[in-house]
């Protein structure tokens, strides 16, 4: 079954590749996807000569030379008694291992030719073995990434992380700074306000000096009358009282009849005005 040197090197497995995570790489290149979903079904990439390696019964029947009887001198090649099997039989049969070419079909089939297996029980590794296949042979010079720590840690991811970080303290210097001024103008106003109203109260006791000013000068509050000089009593009726104990020591007292009386007051001083009181 493997008289082939190349055929064990011949596959291609997923395993083959290191920097790849399959599932990954599918996820996040859909046109891949859609290239496997059309290489797995043009079965025109068959390789036969594996398609009779890889299938037992038809292994065996080609070396003991079943189809011939027998004779080995009649019997077909690989290649040719694959693809017949495949066109008469195989491609109806469920089961069967189909190796499928992938990528560049080498002259003579030799060591260079790489093939994935497909069909029954290959359903999901033949995906990962192509997308690994695919990486390794085009994905990794386009500049595609095979697992997401090598996107993570791309140079690009890195600067889109560093301009975020550096985004983020701009944003909290800005708010620091809008603060700070709106502290300060806080102060400010605050300032403002008490010298504001420290004016306002001088103003209301200056406002109040001045209305007592005003009203000592139209003759609010109380003032004494103080006159000097000589006063002389007039009056009808007025009699002297003496004093008896003293025998005519000592003060006398006037007395009033009912009546009127005057008291008549010289002020001292230029003009020599006199003042008359009606007692």
């Amino acid at each position: 079954m493997t008289d082939s040197p190349y055929f064990p090197a011949r596959r291609f497995q997923a395993n083959q590749v290191s920097d790849v995570n399959p599932s990954y790489y599918l996820q996040n290149n859909p046109d891949v996807l859609a290239n496997y979903n059309q290489w797995s079904n043009n079965l025109s990439g068959m390789h036969f000569a594996d398609y009779v390696r890889t299938n037992p019964d038809i292994a065996r029947a080609w070396n003991t030379s079943a189809w011939t009887g027998g004779d080995s001198s009649k019997r077909l090649s690989r290649w040719d008694r694959g693809s017949w099997h495949w066109d008469h039989h195989g491609k109806n049969e469920s089961g069967r291992t189909r190796p499928l070419i992938v990528g560049k079909r080498e002259p003579w089939m030799g060591g260079n030719t790489r093939t994935i297996w497909t069909g029954s029980g290959y359903e999901n590794s033949s995906k990962n073995d192509f997308a690994a296949w695919h990486f390794d042979n085009y994905g990794r010079s386009e500049g595609r990434f095979g697992t997401y720590e090598a996107f993570y840690d791309s140079p690009g991811e890195t600067q889109k992380r560093l301009d975020a970080i550096a985004a983020l303290a701009d944003q909290r210097a800005q708010e620091q700074n809008d603060t700070l001024v709106r502290i300060a103008q806080e102060q400010n106003d605050l300032k403002t306000q008490i010298a504001a109203d420290e004016a306002a109260a001088m103003q209301k006791t200056a406002e109040g000096a001045e209305a007592g000013r005003l009203a000592s000068r139209r003759g609010g509050g109380s003032q004494t009358l103080s006159a000097s000089g000589a006063a002389t009593f007039k009056g009808k009726g007025l009699k002297s009282s003496e004093n008896k104990r003293g025998k005519g020591r000592g003060t006398g007292q006037l007395r009033r009849p009912y009546g009127a009386s005057n008291l008549s007051i010289a002020a001292t001083g230029k003009g020599n005005q006199q003042s008359t009181l009606n007692l």
